[in-house]
Formats: C-alpha cells, sequence, structure tokens
C-alpha cells in the first residue's frame, strides 16, 4: 500500500485487505504453535508481506526471529532490543521481555495500516498512538472515519468492528492480556465467507 509501484497497480479492495490480514494471522499461528522450535518473527511490518496470486500474503524476512517460546530478556540498549520502529511491541521496548505476544503488537498495527491505508510512523507519532482515540470509540460513525479514504467507504461494517476490536486488542499494553493469534485466527475467520484453508502462507 505504501510504495509507488503498489500503488500503480490499483487500490486494494475491502475483501483484498481482510485477505491479507488472514493469511498473516494463519501465518504467525503456524509459526507461534505448529512449527518445530516455535518462531517469535519479531519484525512484522507490511513491507515484509508479499503479495502474489490474487493478493496472497505471504509473509517474509526472517532474519530477526528467535526460536522457541521462553519468554527472552534483552538489555534495555537500543542495539539489542531489534524490530521497525512504529511496528515493535511498546512492553518489549520498555521492559526487554520478548514473547510471542510482541508479534500480536505488530499484528495489531498491521491491522490498522490495512483500515486506514496510512503507515506506521504518522509524523513524529505512531498509528497506534495517533488512532487511539478514534479506534476506541463506540461510535460507528468515528469507526467509518478511520477507513482508508481510497475506499470510498466501500467495507463491510460488521468486517470492520471486527478489525478495530482486533487491533485494540493486540494493541494493548499489557502483553499477557493480549490475545494469541488463534484467537485473532478464529475471529477473522467468523466473519468471512472463506473458511477453506489456504496454501501456508509463510
Amino acid at each position: 500500500m505504501h510504495t509507488q509501484q503498489g500503488q500503480c497497480r490499483g487500490i486494494l479492495s475491502w475483501s483484498n485487505r481482510v485477505s491479507i490480514a488472514l493469511d498473516i494471522a494463519r501465518a504467525l499461528d503456524y509459526l507461534h504453535t505448529v512449527a518445530d522450535p516455535p518462531v517469535i518473527h519479531r519484525d512484522i511490518k507490511s513491507s515484509n508481506i508479499l503479495l502474489v496470486n490474487n493478493n496472497h500474503a505471504k509473509l517474509a524476512d526472517f532474519g530477526l526471529c528467535k526460536l522457541g517460546h521462553d519468554v527472552q530478556t534483552a538489555p534495555l540498549t537500543p542495539t539489542t532490543i531489534k524490530g521497525s520502529l512504529g511496528y515493535v511491541d511498546t512492553n518489549y521496548l520498555n521492559t526487554g521481555l520478548l514473547s510471542p505476544k510482541s508479534d500480536v503488537y505488530s499484528f495489531g498495527v498491521i491491522l490498522l495500516e490495512l483500515v486506514t491505508g496510512l503507515k506506521s510512523i504518522q509524523g513524529s507519532t505512531t498509528i497506534a498512538e495517533w488512532t487511539e482515540d478514534c479506534r476506541k470509540n463506540q461510535n460507528v460513525d468515528v469507526l467509518v472515519g478511520l477507513l482508508d479514504p481510497k475506499l470510498k467507504a466501500d467495507a463491510d461494517l460488521e468486517q470492520l468492528k471486527v478489525l478495530i476490536e482486533l487491533a485494540n486488542l493486540a494493541l494493548l499494553e499489557n502483553a499477557e492480556a493480549r490475545p494469541d493469534m488463534k484467537l485473532m485466527v478464529d475471529t477473522l475467520l467468523s466473519c468471512t465467507e472463506d473458511n477453506l484453508q489456504p496454501q501456508l502462507p509463510v
């Protein structure tokens, strides 16, 4: 969505965006619960999501990944905290504690990008901070106001509410309170008509 080449190919439809969210959720659920050993990706961002075969999403770039699910502590220095600005788990930034819930946080940022069409950094603030008041508002008109204007309001309202609610849960400051990716997958599946198991998106 953010590259000139991508924009030249046209606007991602709402259904494409929901499909991308589901593909990446499935990929992360696989990495966290099926892969042996489990994998914490640690660098979930829009530029590491490749669109292939009718905009199906594949997760790429495992250069910063950590193997295993044990919570890992990094000394709080700029050289040991890994990830990309705007996507890094705030709890990880503040404590050095890395867990699968750090990927969940980054996935929440991706959801906001898909909804709004905005980049992860807005001026001097993150998209999570920039959208906080609106995305936590219960007024439907306010939520619709978050939509990427290029969509011209062509989006499923119930799906929009689901994506924003999942983003809110993923971006909770308390990492343990965030849902796991299995819940993300199940929730996204429940609001889509496509319940088929696609090719693994990793």
